[in-house]
């Protein structure tokens, strides 16, 4: 059984060995080689000269020069009067940048040695030309068709003496002048249209443009278009795109991979750069995906870089010609400009993470786990550097296993908090990371909760209880104990108890005790501890209860009235004091409210005997009750002993076997010789009906005793002595049988006539006389038969008895007479009801006779 916790003073500790980490992750977070503040109010296209260590910078519509920067940022000159430079390109022997003035109506080609123009290439008034590429051996220009208004390309020569800009007509037609982008011989060509884009790829190879494909595509206002340094695709990035979109330049076809995205569906990318080795750059300024995304072998992201401040430019990106570094542009809050120049973006992200350990004890080996991940394969072989609090581990390396997995373990003697760092030094084309776990080496928490009591009385106090470790991560030591002591609530003492060994495997231990009395205890339960788990203590108050003891009496069934009558009982729980003793009581009819009491002793080993001689018959009741003492409650039994009486008669009669419907019987009982008791009661019970008391009373000096009765059905009469002192009771029965009340009438005569002084019913001789029979009780369902009689030779003559008719519901049954030559003959008719075996309560019945006589 478990009692009422009263005091549990042990709580649960923190379970030893909580840790915190962190993961080492590169590229993931904000990094940049460089970051250099831009002298610019807007920003168009960058375009890096790596071999005279320049980038230039044009700002687009409105603006009137182009900003020259060193290779990290750093301001060398404006090229001025160039108005609303926009796209930017160099020769193919990088002796010439050309810009498109979209606010000058030309072209202009910069010298890159010596940073001014050489010469201007007009377009025509109007034309606005924004964008400009070379391939070819020839300058290709996107600009508006000052005649048409329409997006149109165009075309110089600038190997001619005098190069001039021609409008190319057959290179399809535009809305708006198209952006143009150039690779591999591959001239490609694009020009919004909504969500889609009107794109067309040409075989500029030999200077002479050929259409290769021509349609839409999904893509929408481009800020990044370039064609692959082998000239096979097309790269297309567009905030309304989904996904940087890859296509085929032979037929627009979706390339493989087709879209590369930044950071998930619908970020949206801005910009994109893609190097000669076929690594692709894709940036994006859409939410958490902003950032810039680096993809090598295929469209899974090999790396993600955010940058210090701001975020990508539309068209803000170029690889530098070493093949190593990204230049990007990018655009802070407050609308200023600024250079980030990232060295190594290409080196694959790592990532180092640490996993705590389940718990850490002092003494025992712990092991904590981690793993190395990249975007790519784990690199083989790499050993990872472990230091605890700065100090190398003897185990200085932990090889990482072919899925990056890797285990550290170590022990501690002592607690407190260490600090454990990770690094991989990182390789050729991985960066280093560090990673760091503080481990908190503790003892184990432990707690004893309130235990299971199995008995809790006098000299026989059993309970269960559990030494809890945490969660039972470390196995108790072997020979622990529990030390316990127990204090009498009532008296203040406290005794100290044996210590009890707790099982390793299950943790329980067990208490026993025999207190002397009962009362409320406190168990005092304490655990020492050891090296690897805290020490803990509580208290267990217990309610020491009473013995209840079982009274059992072994009394026989019968006795004889004034015989000696002697039977045992048994108390439970003993032993019990010397001198204790029982109450017992005798209920009796001569004592129902004043029992016979004497006590009877109690032996020590709870063994009682009750003695008496009875001198009342009946049912004796022998109630049993100890009173209890300081370790035993109250207890109480009782027994019934049949005591034996003499038998006397008793007999019941009615002055009729048989009644008519509604007859009052006259009932009789007669009652023998008896002790002091003459009382009698007759009851009668209707077939189907409750028994009822009809009378009590005492009987005359004869014996005898009447009553009457009204009956409705047939009634059995009993006639009931409930005993006395020496006399047991009797009883007699007697059944009286009633009939049922049958009701006829004749109907249709015209008048009524008198023989003999009985009066007959006259008919016509036209009319057959209609007879109804009401039977009363209802008897619905039951039989009723008709009987018709005729008057001759000075004698009644049966003529007809009718079959059976079912009673209706109203418990009525009707036959109609047909009197063949009756003229001037009397007549006579009744009927029976005729019970069934169903009808138990009343007997059959004819009813009286109806006569009648019949005329012309």
């Amino acid at each position: 059984m478990r009692l009422k916790q009263v005091s549990l003073t042990a709580s649960i500790s923190v379970v030893a060995g909580l840790t915190t980490a962190t993961v080492g992750l590169t590229g993931s977070t904000a990094w940049a080689d460089s970051t250099a503040a831009l002298p610019l109010s807007h920003y168009s296209h960058m375009l890096v000269d790596a071999a005279h260590r320049h980038i230039f910078f044009s700002q687009g519509a409105g603006s009137t020069g182009i900003l020259v920067t060193d290779l990290s940022g750093a301001p060398v000159t404006t090229l001025a009067d160039e108005p609303g430079a926009t796209g930017l390109a160099l020769s193919a022997d990088g002796g010439t940048l050309y810009a498109a003035l979209a606010d000058g109506d030309a072209l202009a080609a910069i010298d890159t040695a010596t940073l001014t123009e050489s010469t201007r290439i007009p377009t025509g008034t109007g034309s606005a030309p924004v964008s400009v590429a070379v391939a070819g051996g020839r300058i290709w220009y996107g600009c508006t068709d000052p005649v048409g208004g329409k997006g149109v390309i165009g075309s110089v020569d600038p190997s001619a003496a005098d190069p001039a800009a021609t409008s190319q007509p057959s290179m399809s037609h535009w809305s708006a002048a198209p952006l143009l982008a150039t690779g591999g011989g591959v001239l490609a060509a694009e020009e919004p249209q909504q969500n889609l884009s009107h794109v067309a790829t040409f075989d500029v190879s030999s200077g002479t443009a050929s259409v290769k494909a021509d349609t839409l595509v999904h893509g929408g206002t481009a800020t990044g278009l370039q064609v692959t340094g082998d000239g096979a695709r097309v790269l297309l990035a567009a905030p309304q795109s989904p996904a940087l979109q890859a296509y085929r330049t032979s037929d627009l076809g979706s390339a493989d991979p087709s879209v590369y995205y930044t950071g998930g569906v619908g970020s949206g990318p801005n910009s994109l750069a893609g190097d000669t080795d076929g690594t692709i750059a894709v940036g994006s300024t859409s939410g958490s995906a902003a950032g810039l995304y680096l993809y090598a072998d295929s469209n899974s992201a090999e790396n993600h870089i955010t940058f210090p401040t701001g975020t990508l430019a539309p068209d803000g990106l170029e690889w530098g010609a070493d093949g190593v570094t990204l230049y990007a542009v990018t655009r802070d809050s407050s609308g200023g400009y600024a250079l980030d120049v990232l060295g190594a973006p290409k080196l694959t992200d790592t990532q180092l993470a640490l996993n705590a350990p389940q718990y850490a004890v002092p003494t025992r080996q712990f092991t904590f786990t981690g793993s190395v991940s990249t975007k790519g394969f784990v690199p083989a072989g790499a050993t990872l550097q472990v230091t605890r609090d700065g100090t190398p581990l003897p185990d200085a390396t932990a090889a990482v296993g072919k899925d990056g997995s890797f285990t550290v373990s170590d022990t501690r003697q002592d607690e407190g908090a260490y600090t454990y760092q990770v690094s991989y030094a990182g390789d050729a084309t991985h960066r280093a990371t560090t990673a760091s776990l503080t481990v908190h080496v503790a003892k184990l928490s432990t707690t004893i909760p309130f235990p299971d009591v199995s008995s809790a009385t006098p000299h026989s106090v059993a309970f269960t209880g559990s030494l809890l470790t945490g969660p039972n991560l470390v196995s108790l030591p072997e020979g622990a104990t529990v030390q316990v002591s127990r204090t009498n609530e009532d008296t203040q003492e406290t005794t100290q108890l044996p210590s009890v060994p707790v099982d390793p495997a299950t943790t329980e231990f067990t208490v026993t005790d025999a207190p002397d009395s009962a009362g409320r205890f406190t168990y005092h339960l304490s655990y020492a501890g050891d090296a690897t788990h805290q020490p803990t203590s509580s208290d267990a108050t217990l309610q020491v209860s009473p013995y209840t003891p079982a009274l059992t009496l072994h009394a026989p069934t019968t006795a004889t009235r004034g015989t000696a009558l002697t039977f045992g009982g048994t108390l439970g729980d003993a032993p019990y004091g010397s001198g204790e003793t029982v109450t017992v009581s005798r209920t009796d009819a001569a004592h129902t409210t004043t029992p016979v009491q004497w006590t009877a002793p109690v032996g020590t080993d709870g063994t009682v005997t009750v003695k008496d001689t009875p001198s009342i018959g009946g049912a004796d009741t022998y109630t049993v009750s100890y009173p209890g003492d300081a370790s035993h409650q109250a207890a109480t039994a009782s027994a019934i002993v049949q005591v034996s009486r003499a038998a006397t008669t008793v007999s019941i009669t009615t002055d009729r076997s048989s009644y008519t419907y509604g007859a009052t019987a006259t009932v009789g009982a007669h009652l023998g010789t008896t002790y002091n008791g003459r009382t009698v009661s007759i009851y009668a019970q209707p077939s189907g009906g409750k028994k009822t008391l009809v009378k009590s009373g005492t009987v005359d000096g004869k014996g005898n005793l009447s009553a009457t009765y009204k009956l409705s059905r047939t009634t059995t009469f009993t006639a009931s002595f409930a005993g006395d002192y020496r006399y047991a009771p009797a009883t007699a029965t007697r059944t009286a049988y009633d009939q049922v009340k049958v009701a006829q009438t004749l109907t249709g005569y015209y008048t009524s006539t008198t023989y003999s002084g009985t009066t007959y019913r006259v008919y016509h001789h036209t009319v057959k006389p209609r007879v109804t029979a009401v039977v009363t009780p209802n008897k619905s369902g039951q039989c009723e038969r008709f009987q018709a009689q005729e008057y001759y030779s000075g004698a009644w003559h049966t003529l007809t008895t009718s079959s059976c008719v079912s009673l209706d519901a109203n418990s009525t049954a009707v036959a109609q007479l047909s009197l063949t030559n009756a003229v001037d003959q009397k007549f006579r008719v009744r009927s029976e009801y005729e019970h069934s075996t169903k009808d138990t309560t009343n007997l059959s019945t004819w009813s009286g006779w109806l006569y009648l006589t019949v005329r012309n």
